[in-house]
């Protein structure tokens, strides 16, 4: 074997820090927290449910704060939903509320909780109160002719007409409804315009 030149092994050593560093990189990312919430997911895939929940809650202990707790949270409220344990659902994601920093991060809990309280047949003004929520933050967050504002007014006028359906001033919600899918229509309209003014 010929000697390697001085090249030759500067590039083996970088290469060897590289692997040594996209190791350690790995490893870190790769939390145990994060192991469980993919360990939890696939045991729900292989409906092993009560072992998917317990590597849930372990996930939801070991990632104490920041968004890998949110995001261990949020999956076990999934969890609860899709066992139909609508009051733990609901428990946990009163949790993830009382550790969201951000008001962009209350989006997704909110809908959340929408699912969750309209899966669950409770008042449908509840869920629309949760995505009523969520319209308001989209709208101070993005603006209020955003595509984030429109999908916000869509998602709100969807539970209003089914509220409508039940609720004694139907009128009125309809007439809600309308109004907000008419906004969301202006909305998406304007956008194609300057998307077709810039081409």
């Amino acid at each position: 074997e010929e000697p390697r030149g001085p090249l030759a092994m500067l590039v083996a050593s970088a290469a060897t820090i590289a692997a040594g560093a996209l190791y350690l990189y790995t490893t870190r990312e790769s939390s145990p927290a994060k192991r469980l919430i993919a360990e939890s997911k696939r045991l729900f895939r292989k409906k092993a449910y009560e072992a998917s929940l317990a590597a849930a809650t372990e996930a939801c202990q070991l990632a104490a704060d920041g968004s890998l707790h949110r995001t261990a949270l949020l999956h076990l409220a999934a969890l609860h939903h899709a066992m139909n344990r609508f009051d733990d659902s609901l428990a946990t994601l009163d949790k993830v509320e009382a550790v969201v920093t951000d008001d962009l991060d209350l989006v997704p809990l909110l809908h959340a909780r929408a699912e969750v309280l309209e899966a669950a047949d409770r008042p449908l003004e509840l869920a629309a109160e949760q995505l009523a929520r969520a319209r308001d933050v989209r709208r101070r967050a993005s603006g209020p002719e955003s595509m984030e504002a429109a999908y916000a007014a869509f998602n709100l006028a969807r539970v209003l007409t089914l509220q409508s359906q039940k609720a004694e001033d139907a009128a009125a919600l309809l007439q809600q409804a309308e109004s907000l899918v008419l906004e969301a229509h202006g909305i998406a309209l304007a956008a194609s315009d300057a998307t077709q003014a810039a081409t």
